[in-house]
């Protein structure tokens, strides 16, 4: 019948499509950016770790 000739051309035509241009690869780049609240907790916790090691008692910020 009708319907079915139009499901196998549809068919076939799925069979045959071209290939898609394939993506070109994202080439990961690591962010480097450091938010400043992190800048700054870095630095209080090696202030606290030098005055531990030098045997003082940390300072209060």
């Amino acid at each position: 019948d009708q319907r079915q000739e139009l499901r196998w051309s549809v068919h076939k035509q799925m069979l045959c499509k071209p290939e898609l241009p394939r993506k070109r690869r994202h080439l990961y780049v690591p962010n480097s950016y450091i938010a400043p609240h992190e800048k700054q907790r870095a630095a209080l916790r090696w202030e606290v770790r030098w005055d531990l090691a030098h045997g003082r008692t940390p300072r209060k910020h």
